[in-house]
């Protein structure tokens, strides 16, 4: 499988410790040009700030027609390389996973990070509309309700299935490699820098995950998108617009989605 680890660093260890991660996936990872760019900067144009300052990396489906604004210019010259004109030539990428500089300074959270954003990256190849709808739910939350609501909610990342999966993945991935006291460590420290309550409320809860725990995909999506009946609206509105960046969600039927809720 063509796995591209970009790493702009000269820090070796950050690649290595990429390249352990990649490979204790093995064959779960789908045949495809994946990009796993490791930034040696926290870019402040990484469109991944949208996110909130929590946020350190993102998982990226890429198309003819994706937009790549707002990714750093690096990121989107490997993607799309420029002829001597200085004009774009071909699409080499499938799928991008970006990674902050924040996110590599440490061994255990690269690891849980990337393996958070590569399990994304596995969701969307091998159960594409779950994944789908997912999104679409996760970026109502965050663009389609002020705080207020999201609150009324009480909808967290956890609350949506596949960012459930990727956080109990992440966290497997990371004791697998470097034992349960280590990344009991980095969730402490996590939890004690206050980045936001938010974060440390994530934290708290990946604390409490197990190598056992699991989800299932397609049942907690239908409880999922029963909590956000009354909004269906927005969510309409959102679809229509998520349509327009590519074929990821040109087949989704809200129809379906709340019938099934």
């Amino acid at each position: 499988m063509p796995i591209t680890p970009e790493v702009k660093t000269e820090n070796a260890a950050v690649k290595a410790a990429a390249l352990r991660v990649i490979s204790n996936f093995g064959l779960c990872l789908s045949e495809s040009r994946l990009l796993c760019f490791l930034d040696d900067e926290d870019a402040h144009d990484v469109s991944l700030d949208e996110l909130g300052p929590a946020n350190r990396g993102q998982y990226r489906s890429i198309h003819d027609s994706s937009d790549l604004n707002g990714l750093p210019s690096a990121v989107k010259d490997c993607i799309c390389p420029l002829d001597f004109t200085g004009r774009p030539t071909w699409r080499r990428i499938d799928d991008l996973v970006y990674l902050k500089r924040s996110a590599c300074v440490d061994e255990v959270g690269l690891t849980m990070t990337l393996a958070h954003e590569l399990q994304h990256a596995i969701q969307h190849a091998k159960v594409r509309k779950l994944w789908a709808t997912n999104t679409l739910a996760s970026w109502f939350l965050i663009r389609g309700l002020d705080k207020n609501a999201v609150e009324a909610l009480e909808l967290t990342w956890a609350s949506i299935p596949i960012e459930l999966e990727a956080r109990i993945v992440s966290k497997r991935v990371a004791e697998c490699l470097f034992g349960e006291e280590r990344v009991t460590q980095y969730i402490e420290k996590r939890i004690a820098e206050r980045v936001t309550e938010a974060d440390v409320a994530d934290w708290k809860f990946i604390r409490k995950l197990l190598p056992s725990s699991s989800v299932d995909l397609v049942g907690s999506t239908k409880i999922l998108f029963e909590q956000l009946r009354g909004h269906r609206p927005g969510l309409e509105e959102l679809l229509r617009k998520m349509k327009e960046d590519g074929p990821d969600f040109s087949d989704i039927d809200l129809d379906a989605c709340f019938e099934d809720a």
